[in-house]
């Protein structure tokens, strides 16, 4: 009976140091990582002529709204702002050194 004893005691202690010590490393998460745009960093004609024809009909027209919805980077974006405002397509709502803001100048048809 000691030996049965003894034979269950060794089990319970190798199963308890398996859960304290031996226990796997956290690891380390990569972090959350964003998509990777892939926006065009020249005009084409296609994006000039997509540009003239669509975007005097948004109401709001922003850096980021042309630069998501043309898939151009911010700097073609603001390029493109100041070419549709110099042709009078679209006006100036608000200019800040932050956002500038612009709407469009034709007047929606119902």
């Amino acid at each position: 009976p000691a030996k049965k004893a003894a034979s269950k005691a060794a089990p319970k202690k190798g199963g308890s140091a398996s859960k304290g010590g031996k226990a796997k490393k956290k690891k380390w998460s990569k972090g959350k990582t964003r998509e990777q745009l892939n926006n065009a960093v020249m005009w084409d004609k296609n994006l000039v002529d997509k540009l003239e024809r669509d975007v005097p009909k948004y109401k709001v027209i922003t850096v980021s709204v042309i630069s998501d919805r043309l898939k151009v980077n911010g700097s073609l974006a603001r390029v493109a702002l100041s070419h549709l405002v110099a042709k009078g397509m679209i006006k100036e709502v608000s200019f800040s050194s932050k956002i500038r803001v612009y709407t469009n100048t034709i007047v929606a048809e119902e």
